[in-house]
C-alpha cells in the first residue's frame, strides 16, 4: 500500500473518531490538535535532513539497478558506466549538501528553501537516470524477447520440411499459433 492512501486511511479512522465524540468543544479541541499535529509532520518531512535521506534512498536504490543491469546486459555497458558516473556526480552533490546542512549555525526559511531545492533537484537528475536505466533494460528484454521469437519461427519453419511428419499437422499448428498472435 503506498504512502498516499496509508494516510487516507488514517484521516478517515481519524474523522470517524472524531465524529464519535458528542462534547462540541472538546471535537473541535481534538479536530484542532489533530491539524496542528498534521502541520508539523508536514514540516518534519520537508526538513532538509529528512529530504536527504529519501535522496540517498533513492540514490541506493537506482545505484542497486544500473549494477544489476550491468550483470544483465553487456550491450549497453558503455551507456550503464555512463549512468554510474552520473549517479556519484550526484552523490558528492548531496554529499556537498550534507555540508552545508552541518555547517549551518542558524535555520532561516531562505536556506532551508535553497537546500531544500537543490535536494529536488538532485532527486529529479536521479530519477532521469533510473528511468534511463530501466529503459536499457526493457530494451535488453525486448531484445531477447526478439531472439526468441526468432529461433521458435526458425524451428517451426525447418519442422515444416521434416521428412516424416505430416504437413497439415505442422499447418495447423502454425496457424493456430499465428492466430493467437497480437
Amino acid at each position: 500500500m503506498c504512502h498516499g492512501s496509508m494516510s487516507q486511511v488514517y484521516l478517515s479512522i481519524l474523522l470517524a473518531l472524531v465524529s464519535l465524540i458528542s462534547n462540541d468543544p472538546l471535537r473541535y479541541t481534538v479536530v484542532g490538535l489533530t491539524a496542528s499535529l498534521g502541520v508539523l509532520y508536514a514540516v518534519h518531512l520537508k526538513r532538509p535532513s529528512v529530504q536527504l535521506n529519501q535522496l540517498e534512498d533513492i540514490v541506493k536504490q537506482t545505484e542497486e539497478i544500473i549494477q544489476g543491469a550491468k550483470l544483465f546486459s553487456s550491450r549497453d555497458f558503455l551507456s550503464l558506466t555512463d549512468s554510474g558516473v552520473r549517479l556519484l556526480e550526484i552523490k558528492r552533490s548531496a554529499s556537498m549538501i550534507k555540508c552545508r546542512i552541518l555547517n549551518t549555525d542558524s535555520s532561516s526559511w531562505k536556506k532551508y528553501r535553497l537546500l531544500s531545492r537543490d535536494i529536488a533537484n538532485c532527486a529529479v537528475r536521479t530519477k532521469k537516470i533510473r528511468t534511463a536505466v530501466q529503459l536499457i533494460i526493457e530494451a535488453e528484454h525486448q531484445r531477447k524477447f526478439t531472439e526468441d521469437i526468432d529461433a521458435t519461427e526458425a524451428v517451426l519453419t525447418s519442422a515444416q520440411f521434416r521428412p516424416g511428419v505430416p504437413l497439415y499437422q505442422i499447418n495447423a499448428c502454425y496457424c493456430d499459433h499465428e492466430s493467437y498472435r497480437v
